[in-house]
C-alpha cells in the first residue's frame, strides 16, 4: 500500500507540472475507491486518458512511464496514441498537436542531457570532454 501511495504522489507531481504547462488540457484526480468501489491498491496509480469523451488509454502503475517517471515521460505517453495535451495557443488541432509534441520531445531530451551532466558532475568532477 505505501509503495502505491508514494508512486501516486510521484505521478501527481508530474501531472501538476504538465497541467501548468498545458492549461488548455483538463487534468482531474479522484480517489480510486470514490470512482470504483474496492479498487485494489496494487493498481495504483492508475491514469485514464480521455479525448473527446472517449477513453484513449489506461495506464496502471508507473511501469508505463519508463525507468523514471518524469513530466516529460508522462507527456510522451499521453501523446502516444492520440495527443491529448493542448498548448491553448489556438490554430487547428494538427498544428497545435505538432507544436506540443515537438516541445515535449525537446523537453525530454533536455532533461536527459541535464540529468546525465549532473551525474557526471557527481562523479568527482571528472568528465569525458
Amino acid at each position: 500500500f505505501f509503495d502505491s501511495v508514494a508512486e501516486c504522489g510521484l505521478l501527481l507531481g508530474c501531472l501538476e507540472e504538465l497541467a501548468s504547462r498545458y492549461p488548455a488540457t483538463k487534468f482531474v484526480k479522484i480517489i480510486s475507491t470514490d470512482c470504483i468501489p474496492n479498487y485494489p491498491d496494487c493498481n495504483l496509480p492508475t491514469l485514464l486518458v480521455y479525448h473527446h469523451g472517449a477513453v484513449k488509454g489506461t495506464h496502471v502503475g508507473l511501469k508505463s512511464f519508463g525507468r523514471r517517471c518524469t513530466p516529460e515521460s508522462v507527456a510522451l505517453l499521453l501523446c502516444q496514441s492520440e495527443p491529448v495535451l493542448n498548448d491553448g495557443k489556438g490554430g487547428d488541432d494538427d498544428s497545435s498537436r505538432e507544436a506540443v509534441m515537438a516541445g515535449v520531445r525537446k523537453q525530454f531530451i533536455e532533461r536527459v542531457v541535464r540529468d546525465h551532466e549532473n551525474k557526471d558532475n557527481d562523479d568527482g568532477g571528472y568528465s569525458s570532454d
